[in-house]
């Protein structure tokens, strides 16, 4: 077989799947209740296009497809902000979908993404609405892909990981930026290659135990290559890892510039209030 890869991420924007997060044990009224309340969706919006999409519009290497999944649910509003966002970006393509299982959504998204026949491998990545990777993630990830299969290792599913990242907690105004070696693949600045076929795809395991699943090639770098925010929209729980380094406010805000591509007056803007003590 030949090596035709197509690298795709996948965003989910509020998608109300059926499982795979906190909140995904609700009814489909409640869910969609929580999930599109004005405001949240207002700061999902603000994270997305201040964050996320300058990172991926960053990239050294363009020829990348990134699927906003979204629920047919979504307010009209919010459908036609995303669609301006997909008009503005070309590497931006837009789907709805119905309520479904997580996986079953996700692997729906990157077969959407496949375009031709000539397609054998799919690079899958994952990315939320909040956070951002590296200008050079999707080059560095194609160019350890070509290398895996040259060396003969990508006869099934195999991850592409980078461990290397920044932690910002948009609360805490005195020591917000933390550097991390994360010490088993993370969501973030990880793909998963698979067949065309999308036997499966990197939303299929936990992140934290997706070297126990398939064969995973893990790179720590000498750069940032994710940041990872926490904030009180977090369903997962996030917090800043023990061990994890701080990092001087002034020397992170040219790293948003220069590694990450983002507008750092508008990146600090998104901090949450901060309260008198």
């Amino acid at each position: 077989m030949s090596f035709r890869n197509r690298i795709v991420g996948v965003l989910r924007f509020s998608y109300p799947a059926t499982d795979g997060f906190g909140a995904s044990t609700l009814d489909e009224a409640a869910l969609t209740a929580l999930l599109y309340d004005p405001d949240r969706l207002a700061r999902r919006f603000a994270y997305l296009e201040t964050l996320t999409l300058p990172s991926l519009a960053a990239q050294t290497d363009g020829d990348f497809t990134c699927v906003i999944l979204a629920g047919t649910s979504l307010p009209a509003p919010a459908q036609a902000r995303l669609q301006a966002l997909v008009a503005r970006h070309s590497f931006l393509r837009l789907l709805f979908l119905d309520r479904t299982g997580a996986l079953r959504a996700a692997k729906q998204a990157y077969r959407y993404a496949v375009e031709d026949d000539a397609t054998t491998h799919v690079i899958g990545f994952r990315i939320d609405d909040d956070d951002a990777v590296a200008r050079d993630y999707v080059a560095l990830t194609r160019d350890r892909a070509a290398g895996l299969w040259q060396a003969g290792l990508l006869s099934g599913p195999t991850a592409i990981a980078f461990s290397r990242g920044i932690y910002w907690d948009m609360t805490a105004h005195d020591q917000p930026f933390h550097a991390y070696r994360e010490l088993q693949p993370l969501g973030l600045a990880c793909a998963m290659t698979t067949t065309a076929d999308m036997p499966t795809c990197i939303y299929r395991y936990n992140h934290r135990r997706l070297a126990c699943f398939v064969p995973t090639y893990m790179e720590p770098g000498d750069d940032a290559m994710f940041l990872r925010t926490l904030h009180d929209h977090n369903d997962s729980g996030r917090a800043i890892p023990p061990r994890a380094e701080p990092l001087p406010t002034a020397r992170m805000r040219r790293v948003l510039a220069d590694r990450f591509g983002i507008d750092a007056d508008a990146a600090m803007a998104l901090m949450s209030p901060q309260t008198a003590g």
